[in-house]
């Protein structure tokens, strides 16, 4: 980043800070009772109810200003103002809000997941010696270079949350964009002689922007707390300058002027900001007590157990915005504590959750247990290869004396429950927990018959748990608990709002697209949840074309409704984009050529396949990216991401529509000698 640049980039941050921090202060001074009282203030707070803080000032000044317009007017005013960008204690408040955010950042499972999968050494050290160095290299960069004349361009609906009194209003406000903070933190990180890989600065960057304002409030709220021994003189400044203002557009009296002019003490200022209820900066794990009671059950002193490449990736890419469950925990802690061993079964639709609970319980137990991720997409689908990868990381996580798997290891379930058995005496009180994820994805076609699926054993040793999932369908299994998902509607409607609304919080596109349609985001995340009828696979392909600008032409009322109607309208886009009846055919033959092959596999193989140019098959990926899987090999190959939209697209309609032929497709896949692509291994 060039120094001027940075100097810009500086001076905005400073500029939204003093902002943000005027609009805690003000808002709480004049809405909150307890602070009122502090204060001297006789009376109760004003009845601002729905209306913002703003409004409510607005009604108080000559001329009848509207709300949006005060606030962008305090807004042009405070971000020029000398004496705010000068102040050196607003800069240290904002370099120990980025320092807070890096050092939760390097404790986060995502990041150290990132790191593991990419081979990746010790990213969370070095952000850790950044968050210490971010105060220091925070003052020194200069901003005499920086050009005052541009505005913050604060949008209104950021502004109406920086001026709430309620903190779960004001924990929506988002930061700067994510590119600024991307190249922040190279610029920050070269000048430590460090870089970082390009997807850990993206997911940096991504927390800085929404949760660089939650961070300052934070800091400033535990500063309070200690008496304000920082940054109280510089909050009770500001809160002068802003008077100043207000006084200057033409607040001269009435009751608000009152209540503002009142707060007039260090002391008081630290009334203000201990008022503001506690919060989650959005970093830390939601379920810190879930995450507590979990590691109990197991040695988390031991080394993690040797996961596969292929698993690392599932849970990297399963947990991305993953939004609370706690209900589902609690049940799996319950099972574990009241049973002395056994198997509970997560049951629900497709696409609600499943996998990415399964995924997200391997973090909160830090990879302590041995996990398997069945997957048609991936072509993991057989008994043998869930055998070897259980058997192989119970080998090396206890040490068992098996220098190589036996033969006969993954013929049947026999080998694996001999391993259990001896790891059961291994275990010193503490619990050994098998994950294995969508065993309605299983191919029993070579099983033994009367086999549980995948061999499971019937009997296990004492302190031995499976935790498997899989959808609402018969599946030969040992005696097990079952947990149905399906019957939790109430508790799946509440973490699909939440979902909804943190990845509102993150999305200045989505944001925007709201605000384009002039709807309230409350009604945003009603209609969008009611619409998705609690699938969350549903939610990432609609909140990601909102968020890509795809639907941009699209009402709210028009967005597709369920997660297979979803498939439907973008089947229909297709259709429309595509009026070529036969080259249409041509390129959703690739497309089931996909669903066919079992493994990934690379657009040159798909190529071949399908007997096309490389060109024409690339853009074809490239046009149904969405609902492909792509591995980071180079060449990376493709994979049908998840299995509702396999089901999808061979129900018997959607093939006539397509105007493809599977069996010419199998066909295809076998005279080019593809049997491991197709075939049983």
């Amino acid at each position: 980043m060039p120094l001027m640049d940075l100097a810009n980039f500086k001076t905005r941050v400073i500029g939204c800070s003093a902002v943000m921090a005027i609009g805690q202060v003000i808002s709480n001074a004049i809405a909150n009772p307890g602070t009122q009282a502090a204060a001297g203030i006789i009376g109760g707070p004003i009845a601002v109810g729905g209306v913002s803080i703003l409004a409510a000032i607005a009604g108080g000044i000559a001329g009848n200003i509207a709300a949006n317009d005060l606030g962008n007017r305090m807004t042009e005013r405070l971000s020029k103002n000398a004496k705010i960008l000068d102040n050196h204690d607003l800069i240290k408040a904002a370099g120990e809000a980025i320092g807070y955010i890096l050092r939760e950042v390097a404790k986060s499972d995502r990041l150290i997941a990132i790191a593991e999968t990419k081979n990746l050494p010790y990213p969370e050290t070095a952000l850790c010696q950044l968050a210490e160095k971010t105060p220091e290299y925070w003052l020194d960069i200069n901003t005499n270079t920086a050009d005052l004349s541009r505005g913050l361009n604060i949008s209104e609906d950021q502004l109406t949350k920086i001026f709430s009194a309620d903190a779960e209003e004001f924990d929506r406000v988002t930061g700067l964009t994510t590119a600024d903070w991307a190249t922040f933190l190279n610029e920050f990180a070269a000048s430590e002689g460090k870089s970082f890989d390009a997807e850990i600065v993206e997911f940096v960057a991504d927390k800085l922007y929404a949760s660089f304002p939650k961070a300052y409030r934070e800091v400033l709220k535990l500063d309070a707390a200690k008496g304000g021994e920082k940054f109280a003189t510089m909050l009770l400044n500001l809160h002068q300058i802003a008077l100043a203002e207000l006084r200057d557009l033409g607040l001269q009296n009435g009751e608000i002027l009152q209540k503002l002019e009142a707060v007039a003490t260090g002391q008081q200022i630290c009334q203000v900001m201990g008022k503001l209820s506690a919060i989650e900066i959005g970093i830390r794990d939601d379920l810190a007590q879930i995450k507590t009671s979990l590691e109990r059950f197991v040695d988390t002193s031991a080394p993690r157990l040797p996961l596969p490449y292929e698993c690392e990736t599932i849970i990297q890419d399963r947990t991305q915005d993953f939004t609370d469950r706690r209900f589902v925990f609690e049940a799996i802690i319950e099972f574990l504590q009241k049973n002395p061993k056994g198997y509970f079964v997560l049951k629900a639709e497709p696409g609600v959750g499943k996998s990415s609970i399964m995924a997200k319980l391997v973090l909160l137990m830090k990879r302590r247990c041995v996990v398997h991720f069945n997957s048609q997409s991936q072509g993991t689908v057989k008994a043998k290869q869930f055998l070897e990868n259980a058997c192989t990381q119970l080998i090396q996580a206890f040490k068992l004396d098996y220098p190589k798997l036996p033969e006969n290891a993954t013929t049947d379930g026999n080998f694996l429950s001999r391993l259990l058995g001896e790891v059961s005496p291994k275990l010193g009180g503490k619990k050994l927990v098998v994950v294995v994820d969508a065993l309605d994805e299983v191919d029993m076609s070579d099983q033994g018959r009367g086999s549980n699926v995948l061999y499971l054993p019937d009997a296990l040793p004492d302190n031995v748990y499976f935790i498997v999932s899989k959808r609402p369908e018969t599946l030969p299994l040992p005696n097990h608990q079952v947990f149905d998902l399906m019957q939790y509607s109430a508790e799946s409607l509440a973490d699909v709002k939440l979902y909804i609304d943190k990845r509102t919080s993150n999305s200045a596109s989505i944001q925007n697209w709201i605000n384009r349609q002039n709807l309230q985001r409350e009604q945003f995340v009603a209609a969008v949840a009611e619409k998705s009828q609690n699938n969350f696979m549903y939610l990432r392909h609609v909140l990601n074309d909102i968020d890509s600008g795809k639907y941009s032409d699209v009402a709210l009322q028009d967005l597709p409704r369920e997660l297979e109607g979803y498939y439907e309208k973008h089947w229909a886009r297709m259709e429309m984009a595509v009026r070529d009846r036969e080259l249409r055919r041509r390129k959703l033959k690739l497309i089931y050529f996909l669903t066919k092959t079992r493994k990934p596999v690379s657009c040159d193989i798909l190529a071949d396949l399908a007997d096309e140019d490389a060109l024409d098959v690339q853009e074809v990926l490239d046009d149904w990216e969405q609902f492909l899987r792509r591995s980071g090999d180079s060449p990376p190959d493709y994979s049908i991401y998840h299995a509702s939209f396999q089901r999808f697209l061979n129900r018997k309609d959607v093939v006539q529509r397509a105007g493809v032929s599977l069996r010419d497709i199998e066909t295809a896949i076998s005279d080019n000698l593809w049997e491991d692509l197709y075939g049983d291994e």
